[in-house]
């Protein structure tokens, strides 16, 4: 998975609910900066720009797979001449800020998009207010995504994901999260005596538990 691929379905999921009022779907390129008087003409719009990615988790044990946190940001953009209130409610002519909001929230929440990530989940939203936009009669907020999706590390010099001993690509284990130990106490007997069960919890010592007891 790679970060080009998660942008472009995002874009595909808004594309395809063909909002009737929407001018302008496409990457973010700088338009609500400089370029905002010739932008204008493009409203109402949603622009996309991938925010960046936190430190990535090994998988397996030789790190060939990372799971790795990502943000993107939607910026949705209104325009209404008649006052400000107008730039964010819209009215019966001008669609307003705060239902291009509630449109992309509807359609990308919970969206896995058709591919191995974790879904979209909505993060913060932010009123991006300034004398510039309101003097053009314009309304900006920006929106965070948050998702997960794994990286596969490449052999060096071939491009290809990394491979295991049969030649297959590495996939990763499932997470470590318990510990069985048998105690044999009987010569002879394939039945254990005991048995201690370790949960493993992250960033703190396991917890033991008897499985007779199930007491930690």
């Amino acid at each position: 998975m790679d970060i080009s691929t998660i942008e472009d379905a995002i874009l595909a999921r808004i594309a395809g609910a063909k909002l009737p009022y929407l001018r302008t779907l496409a990457t973010y390129g700088g338009e609500l900066g400089d370029r905002l008087v010739e932008s204008v003409r493009q409203f109402p719009a949603v622009w996309l720009a991938f925010k960046g990615a936190g430190n990535g988790r090994p998988l397996n044990t030789a790190g060939s797979v990372y799971r790795v946190p990502a943000t993107w940001v939607v910026f949705v953009a209104a325009r209404n001449l008649r006052n400000e209130a107008a730039t964010r409610r819209g009215d019966h002519v001008l669609v307003g800020a705060y239902q291009i909001l509630n449109d992309v929230r509807a359609l990308l929440t919970g969206q896995d998009l058709g591919l191995e990530i974790e879904a979209l989940r909505p993060g913060r939203v932010r009123s991006m207010t300034s004398a510039r936009y309101q003097a053009q009669g314009v309304s900006v907020y920006a929106m965070k995504w948050h998702t997960k999706y794994d990286f596969r590390v490449f052999e060096r010099g071939t491009g290809q994901p990394a491979t295991g001993a049969d030649g297959q690509p590495t996939t990763p284990l499932p997470a470590l999260s318990r510990i069985g130990v048998n105690y044999y106490l009987t010569p002879g007997d394939d039945v254990p005596d005991a048995v201690d069960l370790l949960t493993l919890q992250e960033g703190r010592p396991a917890a033991t538990a008897d499985a007779e007891t199930g007491e930690a």
